[in-house]
């Protein structure tokens, strides 16, 4: 990995979701509206961590690879999502939250 960084995602009044660093607990970000591929990552991994009687208290890692693969990784499941997979602009969704300075 050539960047990476734990994320949780926290629901927030009327369906905004914000993005915070887990190291720092610094709030990096509030998505409103639709967002449709954030959404949709979030709750597959809701979905596999409920499979398995799992809190969502764990944070989800993000990884940026040297050779552009984005990774959203769930420490507590083991489950992967490559989100590159999914088109450039769905992965770049995610690649905004990585430490500054650093492209998928």
């Amino acid at each position: 990995a050539t960047a990476q960084r734990l994320l949780h995602f926290q629901d927030r009044p009327q369906g905004g979701i914000a993005i915070v660093d887990a190291a720092s607990g610094a709030t990096l970000d509030t998505v409103h509206g639709e967002q449709g591929f954030l959404r949709g990552t979030l709750r597959a991994v809701v979905r596999e961590r409920k499979l398995r009687n799992l809190t969502s208290d764990a944070p989800l890692q993000l990884l940026s690879r040297a050779d552009g693969r984005l990774t959203l990784v769930d420490p507590a499941t083991g489950s992967r999502i490559d989100l590159e997979s999914f088109g450039p602009t769905n992965a770049a969704v995610f690649a905004r939250w990585l430490p500054q300075g650093v492209k998928p």
